[in-house]
């Protein structure tokens, strides 16, 4: 899962590249930014893909014994059609329609948010003080990271829900290449950082 998170991200950098070679090295005429725009939205989505794929995997883990519950695993809670699908399984194994039944739990769910994100990482981490001890292996200041990830956040929602336009003016909002390389480096080392931390 941590490849392809990697991968997702070198894909975002494949769009700044993108945007840098017809901008800046062949001077193409035409607007190109919204492939730096682009970018911070495929940054933010291996982001929560990731997020998403360990929280499934440890959750998996956990119901089949291998990995130690948390608490908020153990308070999480399944419908009684799920317990049914659970308790009747035989073919597949119960392992992979408990699977089944957390990912579609969280399938409309973001963890993109820092609130959010600590959330979900409750079900399979024990850690207490998750954003020090994330902030600490990055060699950084705690308030500055969930900031940092709490606006990029707000900056891929505007991209994505408001096509990136000032309410004001109903002009774009600017976007430069270091921008895009900004978020980049910091998404890629947060999830880098947590992958390491929980799994």
């Amino acid at each position: 899962m941590i490849r392809d998170f990697q991968d997702s991200i070198n894909d975002s950098r494949q769009l700044r590249f993108l945007y840098h070679h017809c901008a800046e090295e062949l001077r193409l005429p035409g607007e190109y930014s919204d492939l730096l725009r682009m970018s911070v939205v495929y940054c933010m989505s291996a982001f929560d893909k990731l997020v998403h794929d360990m929280v499934i995997y440890g959750m998996v883990e956990t119901f089949a014994g291998r990995r130690q519950g948390t608490l908020t695993y153990l308070k999480e809670s399944i419908s009684l059609e799920n317990h049914l699908e659970l308790m009747s399984c035989s073919v597949p194994p119960p392992e992979i329609v408990f699977r089944d039944i957390v990912q579609r739990k969280l399938s409309h769910q973001s963890f993109m948010d820092p609130n959010k994100l600590a959330a979900a990482l409750s079900l399979i981490w024990s850690e207490n003080h998750k954003w020090q001890v994330i902030a600490d292996a990055m060699g950084r200041n705690q308030k500055q990271v969930a900031k940092e990830l709490r606006n990029i956040y707000q900056r891929r929602n505007a991209i994505v829900h408001e096509t990136d336009k000032n309410p004001s003016t109903s002009q774009k909002m600017p976007i430069l290449t270091v921008d895009s390389e900004r978020i980049e480096s910091f998404i890629l080392e947060l999830g880098e950082t947590i992958y390491r931390l929980v799994m």
